[in-house]
């Protein structure tokens, strides 16, 4: 007999005063009185066919109304009041909120150099002479021995044409972005070196050093078709794997394949690296524009053009949403990386 309409969030009273009850919709009380009539100052005063307000359908006994308007004030109360709760400290402080890694401050943000005055990169070797292996737009790549393991220390430099609070921002985003993205692909069961430490202090990651050549150097030297073939299913496989997993690479170029050669059974086997631009996403667009980088990088030479064959046939067999990947990477492929504006 009491109908709740969720959406302009009131309930329609029913006409005799003892079906009246106080109702509750969706955690909050939802008000109780019909639109008053014109003319009206009071929703008690409405008149009633007859003359007497006591059989008006609007009709609300004066107890209810006094129950109504407290259960409001106290509703209204505690969302608006902020309950602390009872701190055990002597200072009667309250806790420190947790906040997401990339939106805590550093030591360096709150004016405390003495934590950051320790260089962990100098103190691994990584500042000495032939040890700067790579160094991009991003950061650098250093060669390290971490915890008596051969390591590679990628740490993300300051850019001083950015505000230094934006640019400790970003790059602390980044920065567990690319750690997050790395042990995604390897939940997936993409072969990705491992992580073994993310110094956020200063902006590093610490990562297995893997001994190999970079796609873009076999081609450079040439490959042999059989192993423009290998190389092309595996590749294929892990971006499939990825693709449908909903990790998007955003960087895979022929620089950020590494090729391990076993020295025991001489296999190749193919390493995804450098997952600074990933995100997550089950879009085909996002699917097209992959292999679409993929494919210009691949194809500078001609040589090649099998290698890129090789990597669609093997994603086409290991993906199970490569038909929508594929129309999108031919549309793609028409108008260049740029998104359509279209829709």
């Amino acid at each position: 007999r009491t109908r709740v309409d969720h959406k302009p969030r009131f309930v329609r009273v029913a006409r005799r005063p003892h079906e009246f009850r106080c109702t509750r919709a969706r955690g909050t009380l939802v008000e109780c009185f019909e639109p008053r009539p014109a003319g009206a100052r009071s929703i008690r005063n409405v008149p009633s066919r007859n003359g007497d307000r006591r059989f008006s359908p609007n009709f609300i006994p004066r107890p209810l109304v006094r129950r109504l308007k407290a259960h409001q004030t106290c509703l209204r109360t505690s969302f608006h009041t902020e309950r602390t709760p009872a701190h055990t400290s002597p200072n009667n402080n309250p806790p420190a909120m947790t906040k997401p890694i990339h939106k805590r401050e550093t030591p360096r943000d709150r004016g405390d150099d003495s934590a950051v005055s320790f260089d962990l990169i100098d103190s691994l070797g990584g500042y000495e002479d032939g040890n700067l292996l790579a160094q991009g737009a991003e950061g650098r790549v250093f060669a390290v021995t971490f915890l008596g393991r051969p390591a590679v220390c990628k740490q993300r430099f300051q850019k001083t044409y950015r505000h230094p609070t934006l640019d400790t921002k970003i790059t602390r985003s980044r920065l567990v972005g690319e750690a997050r993205a790395i042990a995604r692909a390897r939940k997936l069961g993409v072969p990705t070196p491992a992580l073994f430490y993310v110094d956020e202090t200063q902006s590093a990651l610490y990562m297995e050093r893997v001994a190999g050549k970079t796609l873009k150097e076999l081609i450079k030297n040439g490959m042999s078709e059989r192993d423009m073939t290998g190389i092309g299913t595996q590749v294929g496989k892990h971006v499939a794997v990825m693709h449908d997993g909903g990790l998007i690479h955003g960087d895979l170029t022929t620089s950020n394949i590494l090729v391990v050669v076993d020295e025991a059974t001489l296999e190749k086997r193919v390493v995804m690296i450098d997952f600074g631009l990933a995100h997550n996403s089950i879009v085909p667009e996002d699917k097209g524009v992959d292999l679409y980088v993929l494919e210009r990088a691949i194809n500078v030479t001609h040589a090649a053009l099998k290698l890129f064959e090789a990597v669609m046939t093997e994603y086409k067999k290991a993906s199970g949403k490569w038909s929508a990947s594929f129309n999108k990477f031919a549309e793609v492929r028409m108008r260049g990386r740029k998104r359509s504006m279209i829709g």
